[in-house]
């Protein structure tokens, strides 16, 4: 009887350790299942990380103090320097940091320490190449039950062409007014120079009459003085008078003359430009116009500015307004270029005749444009001026005016030599 319990009892106890042997398999193959998915996400992870363009960092916290610092795989990328070359110099993350932003980037630091939630921070850093770059730090912060802060893990985005898309965009801000400024101060002068035509018409008139007057009373005075002795006028002879009196009402008027053309140039060019480009355009007589224009700029920019015009130069079909701007900006930029009076400017006019083309060259000894600029030069708001005046705007308008007219803009420079811009038109064709 107790060896027939025995027997059932030993049967009970084999059945149990059966089913619990099952269960365990069932757990083992669920384990060994989750340890394969885990596996995976594993690999798909360093993956991740492998080719992240952002990279994320780990620090690890003990009593407020940094014990640890991980910086991912994607690091390389953005800095240069790889996880291994951290881990050897725990300082190298520090001494990238651009020395004008390194003050924000310790208090955030500290922020982050101190248990802080910090918002991200833009700042630069030195790549090991040497070039700057621009980075985004955004650090989440992980805490214990307590609140103490464990770790932060930090986030890493390079967002270096934004920075530079966003001085562009500045910078083409402030080009837009320069050039809206520039709009407006031509109406200004068209304006002004409506006002100085009145009165210097008056004083043109009546400099004239002032020589008639002149001419009708000085034989008066020499009958005078040879009846009656010497004439003095204003404390000087009679005869010394008069030279200085017919050479100041000649000069009243050759500057009057001179003040009415320099109005009237100005007054055509800030004249809206109806768009006419079959106008019969003396390409000599055009340039003689932007030149007294601009003449007061060449003055002060250079001692040596040489004009050279070629004989019988036919003429060329198009906007005269439109082409004498083209012509003043290729001026206004050779006097910009000139770091010394001594240097030189001219502007030369020829026809090319293996085409047959009419060509106004400007050519200045200045600074020269660097060669990796030159393929950009007649791009919109593309300046070599970024510091000073300039808008970008000049030359590329006077490619397109050029261009409109059938024409070619050349520029060609030496870096420390100089630069030419040249204009080629087709000449005028007789129809």
């Amino acid at each position: 009887m107790n060896d027939a319990k025995s027997t059932e009892t030993l049967i009970q106890e084999v059945a149990r350790l059966k089913t619990q042997i099952d269960d365990l398999k069932r757990e083992g193959a669920q384990l060994r299942k989750a340890a394969t998915v885990l596996e995976k996400d594993q690999e798909r992870y360093k993956r991740l990380l492998q080719f992240l363009t952002d990279y994320i960092y780990t620090v690890t916290i003990e009593d407020g103090a940094v014990v640890d610092t991980y910086h991912g795989p994607g690091c390389v990328a953005i800095t240069g320097y790889n996880s291994e070359d951290y881990a050897a110099d725990p300082d190298l993350w520090h001494r990238m940091v651009h020395e004008d932003d390194i003050e924000r980037v310790t208090a955030q630091a500290h922020q982050a320490l101190s248990g802080t939630e910090v918002p991200p921070l833009a700042h630069r850093i030195r790549h090991r190449d040497g070039s700057v770059r621009w980075i985004r730090n955004t650090i989440v912060l992980r805490k214990d039950a307590a609140g103490r802060v464990l770790s932060y893990d930090g986030l890493i985005t390079d967002i270096t062409k934004l920075k530079q898309a966003e001085l562009e965009a500045r910078q083409r801000e402030k080009q837009l007014i320069q050039a809206e400024k520039m709009a407006t101060l031509g109406v200004l002068a068209s304006g002004i120079a409506h006002e100085v035509n009145n009165p210097n018409n008056f004083i043109l008139l009546n400099a004239q009459f002032l020589r008639e007057v002149w001419n009708d009373a000085e034989p008066v005075m020499r009958e005078y003085e040879r009846d009656n002795g010497p004439l003095y006028l204003a404390g000087l002879p009679h005869r010394e008078a008069a030279e200085n009196v017919r050479e100041m009402i000649s000069g009243i008027i050759q500057g009057a003359g001179r003040i009415k053309k320099i109005v009237n140039n100005l007054n055509t060019f800030s004249r809206s430009d109806p768009g006419d480009l079959n106008q019969t355009v003396d390409v000599e007589a055009m340039v003689e116009s932007a030149i007294l224009i601009v003449r007061n700029l060449i003055h002060k920019s250079t001692q040596n500015f040489q004009v050279d015009h070629a004989p019988d130069l036919p003429a060329v079909k198009g906007s005269v307004q439109q082409l004498e701007q083209v012509v003043i900006n290729l001026l206004t930029n050779a006097c910009h270029a000139l770091s010394d009076p001594q240097q030189q400017i001219g502007i030369s006019t020829y026809r090319e005749e293996q085409t047959g083309r009419v060509c106004v060259a400007v050519y200045d000894g200045g600074c020269g444009i660097p060669p990796e600029q030159i393929s950009r030069i007649l791009d919109p708001f593309y300046t070599t001026k970024r510091d000073s005046e300039g808008t970008g705007l000049g030359l590329s308008i006077s490619y397109q005016i050029v261009k409109n007219h059938g024409g070619e803009l050349l520029i060609e420079s030496t870096l420390g030599q100089g630069t030419t811009a040249t204009v080629k038109l087709p000449e005028a064709k007789d129809t």
